[in-house]
């Protein structure tokens, strides 16, 4: 039975069984024909080799010095992105070290307790991402920030500049692109404002690196796909990505399940 049959009938296939904190930031290297991924809390990077003629998938994984919200390639396939609490760095997987720090965030955006939650490298090749507070969105929410990295890779301060701040965003979570159509997806896990609370998947339009041009929500280049909350589907929108169709995946927090939502309608589509 293939992946798509397996989604197609709403069923999930145990590959490992890790037992992780909080298992998140899945990233595929078509290069080596790897999956990485982090355990937040756990401070480790997971790789995972799915070699279909296995019956034990090889399994691999490194301790990072602190709690790391997500990863992304570079062109060393040995080199990986991390955001960790504040910083962004090059972390080395062979050597299982950081290499250097690219950019980190300024005190003022939250320091105890904080973390960079989910982010992702664009299709042009830009980092974004946000950070959190450990304790979920009611302290978050005072502090947020979505970020783009400015990487000044021939030298020069590298800056993580933000998208979004405390009044646009209370809890920064999963983010895809369409670039067919130059547009990207976020993910705000937790609006407060709502009664109950939920969360909301966003569609920005994007310029040619796949940053949003502009992410005012009332704006002409900013529109509201779906709420989702516990009360009505069951969970808030975590992690997402794009299918080969432009459907977008996204995982319920605190529901148990994956759904699939058409995101010119907003109707579910599969779960």
């Amino acid at each position: 039975m293939t992946q798509a049959d397996l989604l197609q009938q709403g069923k999930l296939e145990l590959v490992l069984d890790l037992k992780g904190d909080l298992l998140e930031g899945p990233v595929w290297d078509d290069r080596i024909k790897r999956l990485h991924f982090v355990d937040i809390n756990g401070q480790l990077i997971h790789t995972l080799d799915p070699d279909t003629k296995s019956q034990h998938p090889r399994h691999t994984e490194v301790k990072v010095p602190e709690p790391i919200g997500n990863i992304g390639l570079t062109e060393d396939p040995n080199i990986l992105l991390a955001a960790l609490k504040r910083a962004i760095v090059l972390f080395d997987l062979a050597k299982q070290a950081v290499v250097r720090e690219i950019a980190t965030t300024p005190e003022e955006h939250g320091v105890e307790g904080y973390r960079f939650n989910d982010g992702k490298i664009s299709p042009g090749g830009v980092f974004i991402g946000g950070r959190m507070h450990k304790s979920g969105a009611e302290v978050t929410g005072k502090h947020s920030h979505w970020y783009r990295l400015d990487w000044q890779r021939e030298g020069g301060k590298s800056r993580l500049l933000p998208l979004l701040g405390p009044h646009g965003v209370q809890l920064p979570n999963g983010l895809d692109w369409n670039d067919k159509k130059g547009v990207m997806y976020f993910n705000d896990s937790i609006n407060n404002d709502n009664d109950p609370p939920s969360g909301t998947i966003w569609e920005f339009k994007t310029d040619k690196l796949g940053i949003p041009i502009d992410t005012h929500p009332d704006g002409p280049h900013a529109r509201k796909v779906k709420t989702l909350g516990v009360n009505t589907e069951g969970g808030v929108p975590d992690g997402m990505c794009l299918d080969h169709e432009g459907r977008i995946w996204t995982a319920l927090c605190g529901g148990s399940a994956v759904v699939c939502i058409d995101p010119q309608s907003g109707d579910e589509l599969h779960r």
